[in-house]
């Protein structure tokens, strides 16, 4: 990069920002305490009785009490991002525009990169995988408190909860059905974190953007103006 052409790019909003440390932080209290709850045992025998358990702050009403209070969180957060999404275009990137041309061309010269056929691609403000992939973690994310909500519910019938989200454990063949699928979309989601990781990292390296430190400033560099530069 040439130093003396690169340009600032002020784009992320302090809410999407705070919305997005807020899911780091949820998702992985809820990752690690409903593995606690799918199986007491995973983090091995503590060798603490049920009688002298609360002493240890390990009981399930204990772990359970966390899961669903960070499941709280999460929903806090989902509002709170879907929420700014009509104030700014910049926090509007994450639906990939399939219908058009250019997302299919945008796409081809990002794989590329990706599977290192090609040394860079074109700049993007949000390349058209990521945009694909974050759409694709909303939908996950509404699909785990819609159904988490929903098995909280069942502790009270015909209550809130229940009401609003109870039709989809019929939907999905009943209670053991939804706690499998609840279990299955946790893990893709730890799987998306995890390459989501991966890429923030390597595209900073790579195209040296601030990728990552955009998430704490809200900005990004780029020596040409990106090909997505009409979406903000």
């Amino acid at each position: 990069m040439n130093e003396s052409k690169i340009k600032k790019y002020y784009l992320f909003s302090p809410s999407l920002r705070i919305a997005h440390w807020v899911w780091v932080l949820a998702i992985s209290m809820l990752f690690i305490t409903g593995l606690y709850i799918g199986d007491p045992f995973f983090i091995g025998n503590v060798g603490y009785s049920a009688t002298f358990g609360d002493l240890h702050a390990i009981t399930m009403n204990y772990i359970r009490l966390l899961h669903f209070s960070f499941g709280y969180i999460l929903l806090a957060a989902l509002i709170l991002r879907f929420s700014i999404i009509p104030f700014r275009k910049a926090d509007r990137l994450i639906i990939p525009k399939i219908w058009t041309k250019a997302y299919w061309e945008n796409a081809a010269d990002t794989l590329k990169n990706y599977l290192f056929i090609t040394k860079s691609h074109k700049p993007y403000i949000r390349n058209p995988l990521a945009r694909t992939a974050y759409f694709g973690l909303f939908l996950l994310l509404i699909f785990e408190v819609i159904t988490g909500f929903a098995m909280y519910g069942r502790s009270n019938p015909d209550g809130f909860w229940d009401k609003l989200f109870g039709w989809i454990i019929p939907m999905l063949g009943g209670e053991y059905q939804v706690h499998r699928w609840h279990h299955i979309v946790a893990w893709i989601i730890v799987l998306f974190v995890v390459v989501h990781v991966y890429m923030v990292v390597r595209e900073d390296i790579l195209e040296k953007d601030g990728e990552v430190s955009s998430m704490i400033n809200g900005n990004k560099f780029y020596e040409h103006t990106p090909v997505d530069m009409t979406d903000i």
